[in-house]
């Protein structure tokens, strides 16, 4: 038999699963946090994920939060490719900082892109003048984001018992406080030094930054408390038996676009969830066990919500990239692409 060159995919261990998925619900907790919810010591805990990190099986990394989600200008794309340059597209897409999600899609085009800038402008601009130079783009189709509910921070594997989950939930912080309802610099450099690890201390994000812990302290507990970040854990999502994904475009009735984006907030598919300025005005992607998972979940959806037609559907053939981390074709994290929506400048 000749060989692919793909490892074969090992699914983790039910302890590796409560692991991850104590770290889904509060990616900072302390190790001694951890321990308790996992029934392990706080070194075994450290030392087990320290594993799962080390082979790009899980990771922890900052997200942009919902004040800032609402703030900036995201869009959906579909990207059409000329005959065998897929890959190479998708590679070269991979490396740019504002486009967070590259997956390879099955039906209709080839690609499926996340782009996030800073304004409007700087995105139209990158939308209109580079994006269709990249050699091997043949058409891009763009949906704006009217209205994110949600972009993967809460999804989690839910093996852990409740009880152990409750203990875990991230407490409210201090206030608020006084914000410009911007990030500035040293805001965007904490949050460029937590990409590549989110559980990165107070001492090492101070000297990334040139500031004292305690200052950085505050200000990590300010950006958190204003939801101007976020953090998340994930996975390479096979090895836990997601074994894919489908990418949805809805259609339903304007006025019932907030109820129903809530409402798919609770399935354990979801993964991202937004509102577009169009036609089929909501996407939903969600995870699966297996393909024939889809047309179950596709029921559900027209039983539980009536008014909802599905204009579209792709199956996710390979992520490319997700949230910013490079992935194989296993899913591991292979690399990490610093996410900078404000690297984007409208032209002059």
């Amino acid at each position: 038999m000749q060989d692919s060159g793909i490892e074969p995919r090992r699914l983790l261990s039910e302890a590796d699963l409560e692991l991850i998925d104590a770290l889904q619900i509060n990616p900072r907790a302390s190790w001694v946090e951890v321990g308790a919810a996992i029934r392990a010591d706080p070194v075994t805990a450290a030392r087990r994920w320290q594993r799962l990190n080390g082979t790009g099986e899980a990771w922890t990394t900052v997200a942009l939060g919902r004040r800032q989600m609402h703030a900036m200008s995201m869009a959906f794309l579909e990207i059409d490719c000329e005959a065998g340059a897929a890959v190479e597209v998708a590679g070269a897409l991979a490396a740019a900082g504002h486009l967070i999600t590259v997956q390879h899609v099955t039906a209709g085009h080839d690609l499926f892109v996340i782009a996030v800038a800073a304004s409007m402008p700087a995105l139209a601009d990158y939308l209109l003048t580079d994006l269709p130079r990249v050699p091997g783009v043949a058409k891009v189709r763009t949906h704006v984001a009217t209205r994110v509910f949600e972009a993967s921070c809460r999804w989690r594997l839910r093996v852990l018992p409740p009880r152990s989950a409750g203990a875990l939930a991230r407490r409210p912080g201090p206030g608020p406080g006084e914000s410009t309802g911007q990030m500035d610099e040293i805001d965007r450099l904490l949050f460029k030094a937590l990409l590549a690890d989110g559980r990165a201390g107070y001492s090492e994000l101070a000297q990334a930054v040139g500031m004292s812990e305690r200052t950085v302290q505050r200000r990590l507990s300010r950006l958190v408390a204003t939801g101007d970040i976020d953090f998340r854990c994930d996975l390479a999502r096979p090895h836990a038996g997601w074994h894919s994904s489908a990418v949805l475009w809805l259609r339903m009735p304007d006025g019932l676009l907030e109820e129903t984006g809530r409402a798919l907030l609770d399935w354990p598919e979801t993964r991202t969830c937004a509102a577009l300025a169009g036609a089929r005005n909501m996407l939903l992607t969600v995870g699966l066990h297996g393909v024939s998972d889809l047309h179950p979940l596709v029921m559900r959806l027209e039983e539980r919500f009536p008014y909802v037609s599905i204009a579209d559907r792709q199956i996710v053939l390979r992520q490319s990239k997700l949230y910013g981390r490079l992935l194989d074709p296993s899913g591991r994290c292979t690399g990490v692409v610093p996410i900078d929506p404000w690297n984007l400048s409208p032209h002059a």
